[in-house]
């Protein structure tokens, strides 16, 4: 369904197969449910990010919601979606100028309620801009270095300045105004125009995408001068990081199928031979169009009092209704089913084409000249896509590496397509693995500490996995490898390490196969202190001086340590001291009054992520 400003009538890598994994099923159960035990997800599998699209501007409004409901319930499943809210139209003077779609009711207003969504439901959002600015006009523009240079400008500034992650390019009047006789004299200018403003979006930060209408003609021809080759795909190929082909709208003047298959499948064929196909999105129609049956030598499929073409303002209505064609949405088709008393087993599934069709009569109530009612019967034949298209269309994704599905239109669709589309999507995303792990929560400094793990996927364990101990101190927001290992037959790991410090460690798989790179939860560590001392003199008089040298370690400057004394059934500061560089302090202290053998410690205070470490009790006695 081709589109342009004003406008339609309303009518991330290859991608990768998801393979179970075939391992034991024993499982290291007793960890993955014990006492201080973290364990990464568990839920089902996200699904990969399969789908793209438009939506037209009369569904992103609070009164029409239908495009951004279905964006936002549907989120996950979306790389990226593309309102169609702008136009480049005829600038005086010369060129061309970029504003909202002026048949946008409340436009700014409406913009603003959509995108409060998309940004609340984690959506990149690429506006659509539609050349509006008639035959030869976008043309002309981008033949003049000066105007393609501003056009260039004008661009970036209206992502910049409303926040948006990019643009799609949807400059249609290439192919289907200016005529094939400008397209050599176009091609290049176009390329060139795409690259600079790759270049100047890129500079930004931000994304470009171009829609164009695919390189393959209706015989299946592709390439060099077949199809649309004014937008030179292998050319602007490395400049755009979205390329979409337009795959529909094969039949547009007579009955006939929307976009077959195989029509489908040749333009992704040729595209991935001259382009990146993770960059490639492949346009899904989720629409169909009504028009009167034919009979053989011309006319059409009508009966009863009929009016012609010729007559009265009115009988020429009437004959449009008749024989006109009309566009319906996915999400009509039910209900148009029900209007003629048609269900399901009246839809015709066509294998060759994967699509669907279904006829109805239209009964086309008129007056005729002598003011008598007449009555009639066209014979309507409706060709569209619906869910289990949209399907074999996006299988498409998994089976040539495509960046995803663009659906034209978000909005338009019938809902029963997105559980089978959310079931291939997961089928396709890999397999979130179960990464658990269990220490200590408390070591001395210096000392090993035992730390143990496994990973599973869906309850099976996962063998020779190279699993990462990772460790990020205190304060700190980076990780660090520490040590790695190899998961055994039952997906467990085990790990000896001295801890630097106090902090958090956590275990980390890469991506293997089908499997997604995963990672358990953060497991708490306190690393203590360790602190030696030793007395000097162990007998003394009562008041007498003592001397006791301590070593912290790890060896920090400045750290502050406490002498206490056991007394009265507690502990009591009798001095404070600091350490030098090297964890060494001497610290003096007077001696106690009342004879007898007293009990003393030294505590290392917490410094610098490492908790408070105490030493070895020792004693002195007081003569």
């Amino acid at each position: 369904m081709r589109k342009s400003s004003v406008w339609i009538t309303h009518n991330e890598s290859m991608r990768r197969i998801f393979l179970p994994l075939a391992i034991s099923a024993t499982l290291i159960a007793g960890l993955l449910v014990g006492q201080g035990v973290a364990a990464g997800p568990v839920s089902a599998n996200a699904p990969d990010r399969v789908l793209s699209g438009w939506m037209p501007y009369w569904m992103t409004s609070p009164a029409r919601p239908t495009g951004v409901d279905s964006a936002v319930a549907n989120a996950d499943l979306f790389e990226d979606v593309s309102p169609f809210w702008y136009s480049a139209t005829a600038r005086k003077g010369g060129g061309v100028q970029v504003r909202l779609n002026p048949n946008f009711t409340n436009a700014e207003s409406n913009v603003a309620w959509a995108m409060q969504r998309f940004r609340e439901a984690g959506l990149v959002v690429l506006p659509a801009i539609a050349d509006a600015s008639g035959k030869g006009r976008m043309a002309a523009t981008l033949a003049d270095p000066g105007l393609r240079a501003q056009h260039v400008a004008d661009l970036v500034a209206l992502v910049m300045n409303n926040g948006y992650e990019g643009l799609d390019l949807d400059y249609e009047n290439f192919a289907f105004s200016d005529g094939r006789a400008s397209w050599d004299a176009t091609q290049p200018n176009w390329t060139t125009f795409v690259a600079e403003l790759s270049a100047a979006l890129r500079a930004q930060g931000k994304l470009l995408s171009v829609t164009i209408p695919g390189p393959c003609d209706t015989a299946n021809r592709c390439g060099g001068r077949n199809g649309y080759w004014v937008y030179n795909l292998p050319g602007i190929a490395p400049y755009a990081d979205r390329i979409r082909i337009m795959a529909y709208d094969y039949t547009v003047q007579s009955i006939g199928p929307i976009a077959p298959i195989s029509w489908v499948r040749a333009n992704v064929e040729h595209a991935v031979t001259v382009m990146d196909p993770a960059k490639l999105q492949i346009g899904v129609p989720t629409y169909g169009r009504a028009r009167t049956r034919t009979v053989a030598g011309g006319g059409y499929r009508l009966s009863g009092v009929c009016p012609t073409k010729d007559g009265s303002t009115a009988e020429r209505r009437a004959w449009r209704s008749a024989t006109a064609m009309s566009s319906v949405t996915a999400r009509e088709i039910p209900e148009l089913l029900a209007t003629y008393g048609l269900s399901d087993a009246d839809v015709t599934w066509n294998p060759e084409t994967q699509e669907s069709f279904f006829r109805y009569t239209k009964k086309v109530d008129w007056t005729d000249g002598a003011g008598n009612p007449q009555v009639c019967n066209a014979e309507r034949q409706v060709n569209f896509v619906g869910p289990d298209a949209v399907l074999a269309r996006t299988q498409l994704v998994g089976q040539y590496g495509l960046n995803g599905a663009a659906l034209w239109t978000i909005g338009g669709e019938n809902p029963a397509q997105w559980g089978v589309l959310r079931s291939y999507a997961q089928s396709l995303a890999p397999a979130e693995a179960t990464v658990a792990i269990d220490a200590t929560p408390a070591v001395a400094f210096g000392q090993p500490t035992s730390v143990a793990g496994g990973v599973t996927v869906n309850g099976a364990p996962v063998p020779d996995a190279p699993v990462t101990l990772e460790f990020q101190p205190t304060g700190s927001q980076d990780w660090q490898g520490l040590q790695s290992a190899t998961s055994g037959p039952d997906g467990a790991v085990a790990y000896q390490v001295v801890l630097p410090g106090s902090g958090r460690i956590r275990l980390t798989v890469p991506a293997i196969g089908a499997m997604a790179a995963s990672a358990s939860a953060a497991f708490d560590v306190s690393v203590a202190a360790t602190v030696t001392a030793r007395v000097k003199t162990k007998r003394v008089g009562a008041g007498d001086r003592i001397r006791v040298r301590a070593i912290v370690r790890p060896a920090q400057a400045n750290q502050k340590v406490v002498l206490q004394v056991y007394k009265n059934d507690r502990w009591r500061k009798v001095k404070v001291a600091r350490t030098n560089a090297k964890g060494r302090v001497t610290i003096k202290a007077q001696a106690e009054n009342s004879p007898q053998r007293w009990t003393y410690r030294i505590v290392a205070r917490r410094a610098n992520g490492v908790s408070a470490g105490i030493s070895q009790e020792f004693r002195i006695r007081v003569r």
